[in-house]
């Protein structure tokens, strides 16, 4: 669990500090424009490509703040899950499923941790709430994966674009996560490249011909897979944007009659924000494989404005800090606690 180095009363005295005895440049450059441009460089120093969105939701859009590539798309790793959410809570209002449903793990669906789910014998049931709970708070592979099932791939596949996604079809076909992992833990590199060349039906084939008949064992270790593997093709996908209109909508659906642990859901993981009295609410769902890092946050204030902030990373080489954007972004929480009416956190302007 990441823990924020500063206290966001401590961010507000810097941010105020900034505008009040910056020198001569501070006049001219707002403090909250200093603060943005400091963030946009230390991001871009952590990896190749990267994105960042910094965003308030207005119903069930999103009113950019700031933004730098918030458009390019990323592999995401598991930040995707939002979109299983989503799907869940359309069918869930359409009355198809129901929180209090049941489903029996099975063995063809075991993926890698995080999660307990993985570890838990075949047969055992859990209700759909409690998957999606797990899903979210712990990014639980396993039962994504079931969910996944339970609400049909092809469904889950089409909430990318229900959602806004702008490029939905870099999600097709959906990978299922234990199928992610067991293509770059056990397949050789001609046999990504020749899934990433083929095209949808091609490689729905390869998954069901190759992929789909092996089993996991949680605890036999990561085969092959030792650093960033085909995160540009055998991934999931999203830009900051997004990943904005996806969040949006789900606090959006939230608050419909049926569909309130939709932000209970989303909530549960806090990510380390402890500062409850500046945000009552606030949740966070993390992605990470080897060369993807995405870090997404919603934060209700004590004023009822609900924010929006993401950072994500992608290397085809070396490794990216987990912790990459988590103290940035904790910069940009203590802006969003002060923020005004004008969008500033201190003098009117962005």
């Amino acid at each position: 669990m990441v823990r924020f180095r500063r206290s966001l009363s401590a961010l507000t005295m810097m941010i105020v500090t900034a505008l009040l005895v910056g020198g001569p440049g501070a006049a001219q450059q707002p403090a909250t424009s200093l603060l943005f441009s400091q963030i946009d460089q230390e991001l871009a120093n952590v990896a190749p490509q990267s994105n960042l969105l910094i965003a308030e939701f207005r119903g069930s859009t999103c009113a950019t703040i700031h933004g730098q590539n918030e458009d390019t798309p990323l592999a995401i790793a598991s930040v995707f899950k939002l979109y299983v959410l989503g799907e869940l809570a359309r069918q869930i209002q359409l009355g198809d499923a129901s929180w209090s449903d049941t489903i029996a793990l099975s063995d063809a669906l075991r993926s890698m941790p995080s999660g307990d789910f993985a570890y838990l014998p075949a047969g055992t049931s859990a209700t759909v709430q409690q998957l999606a709970e797990a899903m979210i708070w712990v990014s639980d592979n396993t039962a994504a994966d079931h969910l996944i099932d339970y609400l049909g791939r092809e469904n889950v596949q089409r909430s990318f674009q229900a959602f806004g996604q702008q490029d939905p079809a870099a999600n097709y076909p959906l990978l299922m996560t234990h199928e992610l992992f067991q293509i770059k833990m056990s397949q050789t590199d001609a046999w990504m490249d020749q899934y990433m060349a083929a095209n949808d039906d091609q490689q729905a084939e390869m998954l069901a011909a190759v992929i789909d008949p092996m089993l996991i064992n949680p605890t036999g270790g990561w085969g092959n897979w030792n650093g960033p593997t085909a995160i540009d093709g055998i991934e999931w996908f999203a830009s900051a944007t997004d990943l904005c209109r996806v969040s949006a909508s789900l606090w959006s659906l939230g608050a419909q009659s049926g569909l309130e642990p939709v932000r209970t859901i989303l909530t549960g993981n806090r990510g380390a924000v402890s500062d409850t009295t500046a945000f009552p609410q606030a949740g966070y769902k993390g992605g990470y494989e080897a060369g993807v890092v995405n870090a997404t946050f919603v934060l209700q204030r004590s004023d009822g404005r609900v924010f929006f902030a993401t950072a994500g990373f992608n290397t085809q080489q070396g490794t990216i800090d987990q912790r990459a954007g988590i103290d940035q972004l904790a910069e940009i929480f203590g802006c969003l606690a002060i923020i005004d009416g004008a969008g500033s956190c201190a003098d009117g302007s962005w």
